[in-house]
C-alpha cells in the first residue's frame, strides 16, 4: 500500500496547489472553518462549500439532510475521483450499537451508517433518484432504523404519514449542482410498469452532444437500434424495459464509444478488451399499485 500512496502523492499534490487546499487558503476554501472539527448547524448550509471528508467525520451534532460537496482523498486513490457530491444524513446515536437508515432511494433496504467519535451516525447518499415527470424536483423519502426500530428523522421537519401512524422523513433535491452526475438508473415506478420488467432509464449529461445511441447486451450491441432523447438541460435519456439480471452497455457519442462516466461499476467487454458500465436490474419486490 506505501508504494501506491506514494505513486499518487504527486497528482494529489499538484491538485491540490491548482486549488489552493494548503494551509489557512485550504480551510477557508471548504467553508471558513478554522477549527480541526466542524459542528455543521443549518447557518453553515452552504451549496458553493465544498468539506474535506474528515469534517464530515468530525460532526459533533446530528443535523437535517443537506445536499452537500466534499473531498475524499481516500477514494480518490481508488477511483481517481477526488469531489463527490451526494445528500448528508446524520443521526444521534450515542447510546445506541446501530443506526441505519432506509429509503426509497435504496429500494428501501437499509444501509449501514458510519458511526464517529461522537457518537453522530452519517452517511452521505449519492443522487440516484429522478422525479416521475422528469421535472419536478425528486424527492428522498428515509427513516431510521436504530437498534432494529425504525423512526422518522426528529431533525428534519419535512415529513409525511406513513399510514401506520407514524411518519416518513423527506428530502426534496433542488437540481443545482447534479445534472453532470446523472446517471442510468432502475426506476421504482413509471407511468407503464410491468409484473416481469423493469423499466431502466439510461441517462447522461452531454449538453455539447448532437446524437447519442445505446448499445448493450441487450440490443446485441447494435448501435442503430436505441437512440437516447435529448431534453433542454442537456440530459440524454432513454427507457427501456427490462428483466431483471446483469447487463452491460455502453453510450456512443456522435460517433465515440464512451462508458456510463458516473456510473461506477465498470467491466471489461471480453470480444474487444473494451471497458463497458454495468447495472443489475433487480427483481420487483413490492407489488405494482394499481394506476388510475
Amino acid at each position: 500500500m506505501k508504494p501506491k500512496r506514494l505513486y499518487f502523492a504527486l497528482p494529489l499534490i499538484l491538485i491540490f496547489s491548482t486549488l489552493g487546499l494548503f494551509g489557512q487558503d485550504a480551510l477557508e476554501w471548504v467553508g471558513g472553518f478554522s477549527s480541526s472539527e466542524l459542528s455543521l448547524t443549518d447557518e453553515t448550509e452552504n451549496q458553493d462549500t465544498v468539506y474535506y471528508l474528515w469534517q464530515l467525520e468530525s460532526l459533533k451534532k446530528n443535523i437535517s439532510p443537506r445536499y452537500i460537496r466534499y473531498l475524499d482523498v481516500e477514494s480518490y486513490l481508488e477511483t481517481n475521483r477526488l469531489l463527490k457530491r451526494g445528500i448528508l444524513f446524520s443521526y444521534n446515536g450515542l447510546r445506541d450499537e446501530s443506526v441505519e437508515i432506509c429509503g426509497n432511494f435504496s429500494h428501501w433496504e437499509c444501509l449501514p451508517m458510519k458511526r464517529n467519535k461522537y457518537g453522530i451516525y452519517y452517511l452521505v447518499v449519492e443522487p440516484n433518484l429522478i422525479a416521475p415527470d422528469y421535472q419536478d424536483d425528486p424527492v428522498y423519502e428515509y427513516k431510521f432504523r436504530v437498534n432494529g426500530l425504525l423512526t422518522f428523522d426528529s431533525e428534519n421537519i419535512d415529513k409525511v404519514e406513513d399510514g401506520s401512524g407514524s411518519f416518513l422523513s423527506r428530502f426534496i433535491l433542488e437540481r443545482k449542482d447534479t445534472n453532470r452526475q446523472i446517471t442510468t438508473t432502475v426506476l421504482e415506478d413509471s407511468n407503464s410498469e410491468e409484473i416481469d420488467l423493469r423499466t431502466v432509464r439510461f441517462q447522461m449529461y452531454l449538453p455539447n452532444a448532437e446524437v447519442v445511441s445505446l448499445v448493450g447486451n441487450f440490443n446485441d450491441w447494435n448501435p442503430e437500434h436505441d437512440f437516447l432523447k435529448k431534453e433542454r438541460n442537456g440530459i440524454f435519456y432513454l427507457e427501456k424495459k427490462l428483466l431483471p439480471g446483469e447487463y452491460h452497455y455502453q453510450f456512443i457519442v456522435d460517433g465515440d464509444f464512451q462508458i456510463d462516466t458516473y456510473n461506477p461499476t465498470t467491466n471489461v467487454k471480453v470480444d474487444t478488451n473494451e471497458s463497458v458500465s454495468s447495472i443489475v436490474v433487480p427483481t420487483r419486490e413490492l407489488a405494482l399499485e394499481k394506476k388510475d
